[in-house]
């Protein structure tokens, strides 16, 4: 049975399921040496199991006039990196790929230390919304119905650096997946467009952006 924005319990008026945490995906173009973003689309994303934001929040100054304390515009607060993990078993050459570019941040072998302008990424955290149709019955063996799934909110990833990776635990006492837990520090995320994180219901002609003003 296929969904596309029917929902009795969601959000009111709009015909949209609460966004689920689990459904998203996100696309890093890397570096231009490393082949830029078509690598990671084919070779890493589907393969990311795991996004935490990072506190976002901004700093104040507090200016004291007469017997009061005002407070202006500071500048961001460093945040914490996040710590993402990716399946070795989906695709080997993710596990390559991230090698390369965590040795571009330090070369292991030669010491040498990378330009921070050059190994830095930029990209884009997508949640997902399912898309699919109601139709009852479904043919037999009826064709997958196509676009199952749509971008939802769209989050721009500014100043990404690989600053940690690690293969998960050999161990002959307990079988299962060998994992990557890679930590990328990001200067900032923010919505594509606060827009962008209301979408239209199904069959709405409603501009997601109207009544937007000055953004």
């Amino acid at each position: 049975m296929a969904l596309k924005f029917r929902n009795v319990w969601g959000s009111q008026g709009s015909n949209l399921d609460q966004q689920r945490s689990d459904l998203f995906r996100i696309s890093i173009a890397l570096p231009p040496v490393l082949g830029g973003n078509s690598v990671w689309n084919n070779n890493i994303q589907f393969a990311v199991s795991k996004f935490a934001f990072p506190d976002r929040t901004r700093s104040t100054i507090p200016i004291k006039y007469l017997n009061q304390t005002n407070h202006q515009l500071g500048a961001d607060t460093p945040s914490e990196a996040v710590t993402m993990s990716v399946r070795y078993a989906f695709n080997q050459e993710t596990a390559s790929i991230l090698e390369k570019w965590f040795w571009m941040t330090s070369h292991p072998g030669t010491g040498a230390v990378g330009l921070t302008s050059f190994v830095k990424a930029n990209g884009f955290m997508y949640w997902l919304i399912p898309n699919l149709e109601q139709v009852e019955p479904l043919p037999i063996n009826a064709p997958a119905p196509a676009n199952t799934m749509i971008d939802g909110g769209r989050y721009v990833l500014e100043g990404i650096l690989l600053v940690g990776l690690k293969p998960s635990d050999a161990d002959m006492e307990q079988a299962g997946l060998v994992n990557l837990d890679l930590k990328l520090q990001i200067d900032r995320y923010y919505p594509v467009s606060p827009a962008d994180l209301r979408v239209a219901p199904f069959g709405s002609t409603v501009d997601p952006a109207a009544g937007v003003v000055g953004i």
